[in-house]
């Protein structure tokens, strides 16, 4: 076995009943900040949840979390926990909310521009403390440091992670879930089945992230076959666990080019993340197959194990196209070219050279 390194530092506390955990957490601070959407605390009830037990605390609501957040929005969500002078940081929500949580937490500190805090390699005020609550199954944000930013003018995303970016906490209670429609847990499901997939076969990865990655493959698939009953608590708390697992995944490994190439789908066509890439993922494997890597054969035996037929539940998604079905030619040569720009793509398990990508893409 060869060396390798894993950090995972973010304290969690998973499973039904995980947010009472909250009270303890929050005893020392007295000035709290949620970072959310503009409905999502409302639908899910978390806010009647801190209404209720958290009166003697001054809590001060940044509700304007979009999909995809925008460097403007991380700016706007740094001042005001500067100016309501926060001691702490409540990601509430999806990836987007939790990704954002962790941005304003360090922009609160660091009162500068984005690009210029973007590239400093280390931050020169320890950013906010941050505890992070998912409310759906699909990025995992809650265990890694990732705080993915929209810039709206170039279409293109970024990643702000830093060393000291991570949540302190994690509560990560599927009762939160109970609030969404199939779709969108279908969708985050698809998101957190492919950080385990990309992860796993990453050229960074490492025999501690491929015990995850496995792990969350089975239990993701385990639950597809079972039906993926959104009404059952089980099926909200296996599809949960697998998104954390996921998370713990990419902290160590990153994505790969089928994130990339999703990116793009969501820039560009407003497709949900987690939907792009289970419209990808057939295209992926099939890039894989055909390059030879040999932990696909892994990856295929899981999906076998499990019956796991893609286009059953890209079909619930409302998404069982041929990616031509959604891009023009030249929409998917500019979706090649800007995935090859991107990080993610250099941890490929091959070589994502421009014509293979198109050949490939060009299919069905």
């Amino acid at each position: 076995m060869q060396q390798f390194s894993f950090h995972s530092p973010v304290k969690a506390f998973f499973g039904f009943n995980a947010i009472d955990n909250l009270k303890t957490l929050l005893a020392p601070y007295k000035t709290v900040c949620v970072v959310c959407g503009a409905t999502s605390a409302e639908k899910t009830g978390f806010r009647k949840y801190m209404d209720e037990y958290f009166k003697d605390k001054d809590i001060h609501w940044f509700n304007r979390i979009e999909e995809n957040p925008s460097i403007n929005t991380i700016l706007k969500g740094g001042k005001f926990a500067r100016e309501c002078k926060a001691e702490i940081v409540i990601g509430f929500g999806g990836g987007s909310p939790l990704d954002a949580s962790k941005a304003i937490a360090a922009f609160a500190t660091n009162n500068k521009g984005f690009y210029e805090l973007l590239t400093e390699e280390k931050l020169e005020h320890a950013p906010l403390p941050v505890i992070c609550i998912p409310s759906t199954c699909g990025t995992g944000s809650e265990m890694n440091n990732y705080s993915i930013v929209t810039d709206t003018e170039k279409l293109d995303k970024l990643n702000f992670a830093k060393e000291n970016t991570f949540p302190k906490y994690a509560v990560i209670d599927p009762v939160f879930l109970r609030s969404l429609n199939r779709k969108t847990i279908y969708a985050t499901a698809f998101d957190a089945l492919t950080h385990c997939i990309e992860g796993f076969v990453s050229v960074r990865s490492n025999p501690f992230s491929d015990s995850h990655a496995v792990t969350g493959m089975e239990i993701i698939l385990a639950t597809f076959a079972a039906g993926a009953d959104t009404s059952k608590d089980e099926t909200l708390l296996n599809f949960l666990y697998g998104s954390t697992l996921g998370g713990i995944v990419i902290l160590h490994t990153a994505t790969t080019v089928l994130h990339a190439l999703g990116y793009y789908l969501t820039n560009e066509k407003k497709i949900h993340h987690g939907t792009a890439n289970a419209i990808l993922l057939p295209y992926y494997l099939e890039m894989m197959r055909e390059s030879g890597v040999q932990k696909c054969q892994v990856v295929d035996a899981l999906l076998e194990k499990y019956g796991f037929d893609i286009s059953r539940w890209q079909d619930a998604l409302g998404y069982d196209v041929s990616i031509r079905d959604v891009l023009t030619e030249d929409e998917l040569e500019n979706m090649v070219d800007y995935a090859l720009t991107k990080k993610n793509s250099e941890w490929s398990p091959f070589e994502p050279k421009r014509e293979f990508l198109l050949e490939v893409l060009r299919r069905y």
